[in-house]
């Protein structure tokens, strides 16, 4: 790997974040623009031109990239540009699409850890979804120091803001929110025939908000049939092998489709033949909260069929902030105060890789002077050699420790000019940076 040299440093790395959620746009657009393969399209992102780092937030309510590039305003506008030619509705996503640069965007982020930016205010799950977003970029290498210290430390925060609040106390998930649109739908939920598709986390959540509601046993249905029948017994429901949901559907009242599967699973083929063979009077309410959408939109054509989506959980949601409000207002209060302190971390971070080439060149030169010192002195035994190495090792940090300081405050009051000068000063040779973090 080339290393910048020291003159490199003076330039500025930018945090950058493209977003399409569901403030903007519906299902259907933000389903336009969906990375099938995550793994690939970080590798596709890292190789646009001046992007160091990169991460990749996809939910079922949110696209976000998180980019690290020196071109703020340039790269920014390139990758907007490159998020809406993914829709054949370009004008539609373009205008949807929210951006950010550097303390807005690494605000919103915070805004999204603590719960502020769900559809459903002060959700849990988004705290896992975006763990997993880190850890298939760091997976994909496009992680770098920028990057992995400001999602560590807006997860902290976040998890802070939430307990020091109480804003998730009690909150309703999208999962939940499905189970209580249903309750609205139809009323009392007690004697309903329910199936629910999908046994991962949200449809665990599903499960458990449906388990306090119905009398009759829920049933599950799942690709993994075994962690259908789990779920069924740890909640007292029934459990269904996944190519025999279709005969269920015959007398369902309500199907939850809650599944990550990257292909339709309810057709309007497959309803329209369960609907055939239908003796209840009842409507048949389905609603898909799947990342993809895993229901056909046309179901919603045949007759006593009624589809719904996340985009229908919105008077729950409005519920649930107008119950969360006070506590919406002390997390804001909680985040202005922590963006200080980011905003001071990130400055100083800025100035890492000159201070990992100071220390680094003193370090050799302090093991080459050691090692001459120790041959001049003859046979020295370990002890002596261990005082002599802790005594010039500490003469070295003592020595930079206020050159390292006064570069951090540089940093933090953005004065190029005092950063310049002691890379003029200490890059006589034009020697090369070496960044620890990235060896």
């Amino acid at each position: 790997m080339v290393y910048p040299t020291m003159h490199s440093s003076t330039k500025t790395d930018h945090i950058i974040n493209i977003r399409i959620t569901h403030k903007t746009a519906r299902v259907p657009l933000l389903e336009s623009v969906v990375f099938k393969d995550k793994t690939q399209a970080l590798t596709e992102l890292q190789a646009m031109e001046n992007v160091a780092e990169c991460l990749l937030l996809q939910t079922c309510n949110r696209i976000e990239l998180y980019l690290v590039s020196e071109k703020g305003e340039e790269t920014l506008n390139n990758a907007k540009q490159r998020l809406a030619k993914r829709s054949a509705h370009y004008e539609e996503a373009f205008n949807a699409i929210e951006t950010a640069l550097d303390h807005e965007a690494y605000k919103h982020l915070m805004r999204i850890t603590s719960g502020l930016e769900s559809m459903v205010i002060g959700e849990e799950q988004v705290l896992n979804q975006i763990w997993e977003a880190y850890l298939e970029a760091e997976k994909a290498k496009t992680l770098g120091p920028i990057l992995k210290h400001l999602f560590n430390r807006v997860m902290t925060v976040g998890r802070r803001i939430r307990d020091a609040t109480g804003i998730s106390k009690g909150a309703v998930s999208v999962g939940a929110a499905s189970v209580e649109l249903a309750a609205n739908l139809i009323g009392n939920l007690k004697d309903k025939k329910i199936l629910v598709m999908g046994a991962g986390e949200t449809g665990t959540i599903v499960a458990k908000s449906l388990a306090r509601r119905c009398l009759s046993p829920v049933l599950f249905a799942n690709r993994t049939y075994s962690r259908a029948v789990t779920l069924a017994e740890n909640l007292g429901g029934k459990a269904v092998k996944f190519d025999e949901f279709q005969e269920v559907l015959v007398n369902a009242d309500v199907v939850i489709c809650a599944t990550s599967a990257p292909h339709l699973l309810l057709t309007k083929g497959i309803v329209s033949h369960s609907m055939s063979q239908r003796t209840s009077q009842n409507n048949l309410i389905i609603i898909d909260i799947s990342n993809p959408l895993n229901v056909e939109k046309t179901v919603q054509e045949i007759p006593k069929v009624k589809l719904y989506t996340i985009d229908d959980l919105h008077l729950i949601a409005e519920k649930n902030l107008a119950e969360r409000q006070k506590c919406v207002e002390a997390a804001c209060q909680m985040i202005d105060n922590e963006l200080v302190i980011l905003d001071d971390d990130l400055k100083k971070l800025s100035v890492r890789l000159i201070i990992s080439a100071l220390l680094s060149d003193a370090e050799h030169i302090r093991q080459t002077e050691l090692s001459k010192a120790i041959n001049k002195l003859g046979v020295v035994d370990d002890k002596k050699r261990k005082i002599i190495d802790d005594l010039t090792s500490v003469l070295l940090k003592q020595t930079f420790l206020p050159v390292i300081e006064n570069l951090r405050i540089a940093a933090s009051k953005d004065d190029r000019e005092a950063i310049n000068i002691a890379i003029k000063l200490f890059d006589k040779e034009g020697s090369n940076i070496v960044d620890k973090d990235t060896k």
